[in-house]
């Protein structure tokens, strides 16, 4: 590890403080929340349906791949999160990304009254598909 993320983690700054360091105001999550259990299995079928409703109400501000690219992203005034990033959807429970789902905040909608409990399990299947690895030899 780099000495600077090595300091950045050991202050206990990892990826939620470093999201406050990057000008983004922290998004608690109620402790109830954090802890509800995924009751939708990640089958090929599950995270199909996600990838398609992700398609249609996620992709056009977090792009298709989730780096935070879609084609709003200019009309933001806050770019959106890099879901593909691993400091970003790694470390939250899959109860903290359907509160977060539901809820909304700023300019993200909530969730909650568009897509079904079922609908909104299976966009938390698929984004798990989207993080992806550290590259070796990047540390």
């Amino acid at each position: 590890m780099r000495p600077a993320v090595l300091l950045l983690f050991s202050l206990g700054l990892g990826a939620a403080g470093w999201t406050e360091l990057a000008g983004r105001k922290p998004w608690p999550v109620p402790a109830p929340a954090k802890a509800k259990k995924n009751p939708v299995p990640a089958s090929a079928e599950s995270i199909a349906v996600g990838r398609k409703l992700y398609r249609g109400h996620c992709l056009i501000c977090h792009g298709a791949r989730g780096h935070g690219d879609g084609p709003w992203v200019s009309k933001l005034p806050d770019p959106p999160a890099n879901l593909a990033d691993p400091g970003v959807l790694a470390p939250m429970t899959d109860g903290e990304i359907f509160w977060k789902i539901s809820q909304g905040r700023d300019f993200m909608p909530g969730y909650e009254g568009k897509l079904s409990v079922a609908e909104r399990w299976h966009v938390v299947n698929y984004l798990r598909t989207l993080v992806q690895p550290p590259r070796k030899g990047t540390h």
